[in-house]
């Protein structure tokens, strides 16, 4: 029998954006002389891990029928000590149900978007489902051994929402501090960055109108790095009002994007607390940012650290590019303050809060 506590990272459908990075770096940051680390999904998964880390795919289409395949492969394991990590409500709820309830399995769960995402319904059918999960993550979550979220704001809500402690552990996504060597000169070309999905949770919508009203509109390039099913839909509104945007899909390294372009912008409906913000800043970005819930104002200090503007307000957002372009000197102080913010975000201080709580809270599996 293996002593090593075996940890089972459950992410169903693995892509390109803000929660792979999150689990990726949780993942790969595992002591693997200490634990024997598994992941699972229901397809294929381009994220670089460890030779040492099991992959393993299930042949499902369905999150809830997973779960059976799930309690298969956990039953025949034979390791001992086991916790099972996941993320995301429509996971998340048949985690506590199957895992931690069926099994009895330690659970430690994290939310990457606030409580508010599932009173986002476009349909009959999202009204069902998600009301479905909202119900059960008032049923379910005080059962699970650990209840995480990634801002204070989205903690704060979901823990009134289920009467129980929830705990803030930020996106370890912040590495370090790259300055720009070059900064933004007023009235020359204005190379605008946006990088989201392409759905209707991102609003990109917004910031193409923004752009389309803006007495500058000839002057702004715009790059949207993504992928998602509103591409053509956007790609027709750019053609229509002949506005210079360019969609770029399938790029892991962003380096270059944040590092050549002059002034970030997020315009989301919801979140937990985005992590191309973080990283925007830690590229010493100015940025510009919808008010949604939940992380912009932990990451911008409440707009000491960078503009806020009302979601889809795109008059407002026109007006705060104008100004950059203007004028970018007020923009690049408030950058100042939020970098010096970001540091909470830092990968190594995350991590070393993520298993603290694994320790603190599951202790019997530690030596």
């Amino acid at each position: 029998m293996n002593n090593k506590t075996k940890i089972y990272f459950f992410n169903p459908y693995p892509g390109i954006g803000g929660a792979d990075t999150t689990i990726s770096k949780f993942i790969n940051s595992v002591n693997l002389s200490k634990y024997e680390v598994e992941y699972i999904t229901l397809r294929k998964s381009k994220i670089s891990l460890s030779k040492k880390i099991k992959r393993t795919q299930l042949n499902s289409n369905s999150t809830f029928l997973s779960f059976f395949q799930l309690i298969k492969i956990i039953k025949k394991d034979k390791n001992k000590k086991k916790i099972f990590f996941s993320m995301q409500y429509f996971v998340n709820v048949w985690t506590i149900l199957f895992i931690k309830l069926i099994l009895g399995i330690k659970t430690f769960i994290y939310e990457i978007n606030h409580i508010e995402e599932l009173k986002d319904q476009k349909n009959l059918s999202e009204f069902l489902k998600k009301n479905i999960i909202y119900l059960l993550v008032k049923l379910l979550y005080k059962f699970s051994d650990i209840v995480s979220t990634n801002s204070k704001e989205s903690s704060i809500a979901l823990s009134n929402y289920i009467k129980n402690k929830v705990i803030t552990i930020y996106n370890p996504c912040f590495e370090k501090i790259r300055l720009k060597k070059i900064k933004y000169k007023k009235n020359t070309e204005l190379k605008i960055l946006n990088i989201a999905r392409l759905t209707e949770q991102k609003d990109h919508m917004t910031i193409l109108k923004a752009i389309n009203h803006s007495k500058i509109k000839h002057k702004i390039k715009f790059t949207i790095v993504g992928f998602g099913v509103l591409k053509n839909k956007l790609l027709s509104f750019v053609k229509k009002n002949k506005i210079k945007c360019e969609i770029i899909e399938n790029k892991i390294n962003l380096r270059k994007y944040y590092s050549q372009n002059d002034l970030f912008i997020f315009s989301s409906i919801y979140e937990g607390l985005p992590t191309v913000m973080v990283e925007a800043a830690s590229y010493c970005m100015p940025i510009i940012s919808s008010n949604f819930k939940a992380g912009s104002k932990e990451i911008l200090c409440s707009g000491k650290g960078g503009n806020i503007f009302e979601m889809k307000n795109y008059l407002k957002l026109s007006e705060l590019i104008y100004k950059f372009y203007k004028n970018p000197q007020p923009f690049y102080k408030k950058e100042i303050i939020c970098r010096k913010n970001i540091y909470k975000f830092s990968k190594k201080k995350k991590y070393k809060k993520f298993y603290r709580n694994f320790r603190k809270n599951l202790n019997q599996y530690f030596i």
